[in-house]
C-alpha cells in the first residue's frame, strides 16, 4: 500500500457498497473524476465494494445520481471515526493520545541491533565498534550519521570489506562482509562431474557444451539419470574427464486438482463494531475482553512495539467486527470460473520457480458430484533442467 493510502487509512477510510445495473460505469466515472478508490471487488453480480478516503466520499454523490446506483457504507475505520465516536469520553481520548505520543517518542530510539553476515568476527566485537562509533541501545536514531559510523567502524575493524547500516523502526540492521583470506595450498581446480536430471520428463532439447550427451531428443528421462557426462571420448586417446556443461530442456507434467462445493458459509459483516485496548509483554498478550461469547467477531490488531529494560512491549489497539455466517449456494458456472482462476494462479507460481518455463499444453477435466465439482487441470511445461554432480 502506498504512503498516501496509509495516511488516508489513518485519517478515515470507508468501505462502500454500490448496487445497481451500472456498477462498472460507476467505477469508470470515479477514475475519470480522479476519485481515488481501491480494493475494488465484486461481491455478486451487480454488487461491488471498494475502499475510499472519507475526504473523497462526498464526491460520489453526483455519480450515484448519474448511474442510479444504491450506495451503502459497510465499514468505517480510522482515527476520524474513533475520535468522533469517543468525543464525549475525554479521559479515554486523553489516555489514547498519551499512548500515541509515548509510542511515537519511543519509536525514535534504537532498542534492538541485528547483525548479519559475520563469520569469524564475533557479534560482541561488532557491537563494541558500533558503540564507539555512535550506535547503541537507547541511541536516538535522529542523531545517527550512518556515513560517519561506517567510516569509523572500518578503522576499528579492518577485516571487514563492506558495512551497511539500515534503520528499520526501532531496530538497527548491520550487514557486514568479511575479507576473504585465500589459502593458496587449498585452491582447487574446476571440479570434474556430470549433469544429472533433477526432474522427469521427455527431452525436447539437449546441447552439450562440454562433455558427452547420453540421451537424445524425444527420450524419456527420470530424475537422477545422467544427461551430460563429464567426459570426452576419442578412438585414439583415453577418455578425458571434464566439467560437464550444457543446456537440457524437457516437457514435464504438473497437475492442479481441487474440489469445489456448491454450498459455502460466508461472513456477513454487521455495522456493529467494538474497540478495546491491550498490552503485550514478551509475547504475553493482555487485553480488555468484553465481547459477547455467543456472537462471532473478526479481530484486527494494531500494535506499536518498543523495547524497554530488555523486554519487548507492545501497545495494542483492537478493532472487533461482528459478523454472521450466511450460507451461499453457487452455480456450476461460478465454480468453474473460480477453479480456472485458482489453476491459473497455481501454474503462475510453478512458472515463477522453474527456469525458462512455458506452458505447451493443457487439458482440463470437470467431474460433477452430489455436493459440487472436482476440477482437474493437467499442464505440460517446457523447462530447462539439470544439476551438476561432482564425479566420485
Amino acid at each position: 500500500m502506498s504512503l498516501e493510502k496509509n495516511i488516508s487509512k489513518l485519517k478515515g477510510v470507508a468501505t462502500v457498497q454500490i448496487e445497481g445495473y451500472f456498477t462498472e460505469r460507476f467505477i469508470n466515472l470515479c477514475k475519470l473524476n480522479n476519485i481515488k478508490i481501491w480494493n475494488i471487488r465484486t461481491i455478486v453480480n451487480g454488487v461491488v465494494r471498494f475502499d475510499i478516503a472519507i475526504s473523497e466520499f462526498k464526491k460520489l454523490k453526483p455519480i450515484v445520481k448519474k448511474t442510479k446506483c444504491r450506495l451503502r457504507i459497510k465499514n468505517k475505520k480510522g482515527a476520524y471515526f474513533i475520535f468522533f465516536k469517543y468525543r464525549k469520553r475525554k479521559t479515554f481520548v486523553l489516555l489514547l493520545t498519551f499512548l500515541i505520543i509515548l509510542s511515537i517518542v519511543f519509536s525514535t530510539f534504537i532498542w534492538k541491533i541485528e547483525i548479519t553476515g559475520n563469520v569469524s568476527i564475533s557479534n560482541e566485537e561488532i557491537l563494541s565498534a558500533l558503540k564507539s562509533s555512535g550506535i547503541y541501545i537507547g541511541k536516538n536514531r535522529l542523531r545517527i550519521d550512518k556515513k560517519d559510523t561506517i567510516n569509523e567502524m572500518r578503522v576499528e575493524l579492518p577485516d571487514l570489506s563492506w558495512i551497511g547500516i539500515e534503520l528499520d523502526g526501532t531496530k538497527a540492521i548491520v550487514k557486514v562482509v568479511e575479507k576473504t583470506k585465500i589459502d593458496e595450498e587449498n585452491v582447487q581446480e574446476a571440479k570434474i562431474g556430470n549433469i544429472i536430471a533433477d526432474k522427469s520428463g521427455v527431452i525436447t532439447k539437449i546441447i552439450p557444451e562440454n562433455g558427452t550427451a547420453l540421451l537424445k531428443e524425444g527420450s524419456y528421462v527420470e530424475e537422477g539419470n545422467i544427461l551430460i557426462e563429464g567426459a570426452i571420448y576419442s578412438k585414439l586417446l583415453e577418455p578425458q574427464y571434464v566439467t560437464a556443461k550444457g543446456i537440457v530442456k524437457i516437457n514435464t507434467e504438473y497437475q492442479f486438482k481441487q474440489e469445489y462445493p456448491y454450498s459455502i458459509m460466508e461472513k456477513n459483516y454487521l455495522s456493529k463494531k467494538k474497540y478495546t485496548l491491550g498490552i503485550t509483554i514478551d509475547s504475553k498478550e493482555m487485553f480488555i475482553n468484553y465481547l459477547n461469547k455467543e456472537k462471532k467477531y473478526d479481530i484486527n490488531k494494531y500494535s506499536k512495539t518498543v523495547h524497554l529494560f530488555g523486554k519487548e512491549i507492545s501497545l495494542d489497539w483492537y478493532e472487533c467486527l461482528e459478523y454472521e455466517e450466511v450460507e451461499k449456494i453457487r452455480s456450476k458456472e461460478e465454480l468453474v470460473e473460480i477453479a480456472y482462476e485458482d489453476s491459473g494462479k497455481y501454474i503462475e507460481e510453478i512458472l515463477a520457480e522453474v527456469k525458462s518455463g512455458i506452458v505447451v499444453d493443457r487439458k482440463e477435466t470437470i467431474e460433477e458430484t452430489e455436493n459440487g465439482i472436482i476440477f482437474t487441470m493437467n499442464y505440460v511445461v517446457n523447462e530447462q533442467i539439470g544439476k551438476f554432480v561432482e564425479r566420485n
